[in-house]
């Protein structure tokens, strides 16, 4: 039994191939597609945060027995500390995934290894909670992985023919007048009707919600790419014909995503996107997609390394409107210097201590 592992950074065309292909034959989750991953690390290059990427591939007899996220990011652009983490979605990565325990635990231990080389004070550790059904309990914990778990909604399309009628009574309430306000209209485009140019109308508003461009173009080009591939689906809201929002869901297999949004602040007033992810709900149904992933915030309350401000509460209280139920966002930390272990829990308590009610 051979051996080999394959490094990103020593070659990313095999790596990618090997990577992409393991995600499709065994319908992983569409965050591990290379066009969800390549983003990512290109919001931290531009942020100055990304050190080097050390992600690979492992694999036995020439078959790809485990595929491993693993960039490494400076605390800051002014900082000399460094972490296995990813700033831009939240700081915890992706879990490796693993063919067997066998290899889980040679993976693990090599992780280790290259955490060291790197003097990285600490690796951030989630495990998909798209892909609960292979591992339902925090096994980072085996790997001295501090648990720090938080919960993540799932929309379950599978629920009922009537999806509207499962959502909150609030969330009913705004959605049916609009459905019949000729003011409104829905539309989508997927990689049956790819429209390059109402991509574009996604991206400026994307800039104009922001108040800057947050983000390179090609990482724009890349999700149009995404959408071409059949693995996402842009829904776009027009009031008065006029485009003022748009939602971007990514899916693989029967699972899907909420990656982005977009509206146009003058008509924030407006409950544009309790329409647009109605509508997503429908689509995603119609396409045997079972459960769509609404990202955070979606927690409810504070936890170690999950401060929501009042905002983030109001935006995750609007996420559980849509039928569904929680799932566990399973998390690990790993550290390696006590230094930083001490300032996380400082921070922990002051941030957890202010969210007591006495």
């Amino acid at each position: 039994m051979t051996d080999k592992i394959i490094f990103k950074k020593e070659n990313g065309k095999e790596f990618w191939g090997y990577w992409q292909n393991y995600v499709l034959e065994n319908k992983i989750s569409p965050k591990y597609l290379k066009t969800y991953i390549e983003p990512l690390i290109a919001v931290s290059k531009n942020n100055s945060l990304l050190k080097s990427d050390e992600s690979f591939v492992y694999l036995e007899n020439n078959k790809v027995a485990a595929c491993v996220f693993l960039p490494v990011e400076k605390e800051n652009k002014d900082s000399d500390i460094k972490s296995i983490k990813i700033e831009c979605d939240g700081d915890f990565i992706l879990a490796p995934l693993c063919k067997n325990k066998n290899i889980e635990k040679k993976v693990f231990n090599l992780i280790d290894d290259i955490a060291k080389k790197n003097v990285v004070s600490k690796i951030m550790f989630h495990i998909d909670p798209l892909e609960r059904e292979k591992r339902s309990f925090n096994y980072l914990q085996k790997y001295n992985y501090l648990a720090s778990s938080i919960l993540v909604y799932f929309i379950d399309t599978r629920k009922g023919k009537d999806l509207l009628a499962l959502c909150r009574e609030g969330c009913r309430k705004l959605i049916r007048p609009l459905l019949k306000n000729n003011d409104f209209s829905i539309f989508y485009i997927d990689k049956e009707n790819s429209d390059y140019n109402i991509h574009k109308l996604y991206e400026k508003l994307h800039h104009k919600c922001a108040g800057r461009v947050t983000r390179p173009q090609w990482t724009f080009d890349n999700q149009f790419e995404e959408l071409r591939q059949g693995h996402a689906v842009l829904f776009g809201l027009r009031y008065r014909n006029k485009e003022v929002a748009f939602c971007y869901f990514s899916y693989n297999a029967n699972k899907a995503v909420y990656s982005s949004g977009a509206d146009d602040p003058e008509y924030d007033k407006l409950p544009l996107y309790h329409l647009l992810i109605y509508y997503a709900m429908k689509y995603f149904q119609e396409r045997g997609i079972d459960f769509i992933d609404v990202g955070q915030p979606s927690s409810p309350s504070n936890q170690f390394f999950y401060y929501p401000d009042e905002k983030q509460l109001k935006i995750a209280l609007f996420k559980r409107g849509f039928c569904g139920e929680y799932a566990e966002d399973l998390r690990g930390i790993k550290y390696f210097l006590k230094d930083v272990f001490e300032k996380d829990i400082k921070d922990f308590v002051k941030n957890y201590k202010n969210s007591i009610q006495e």
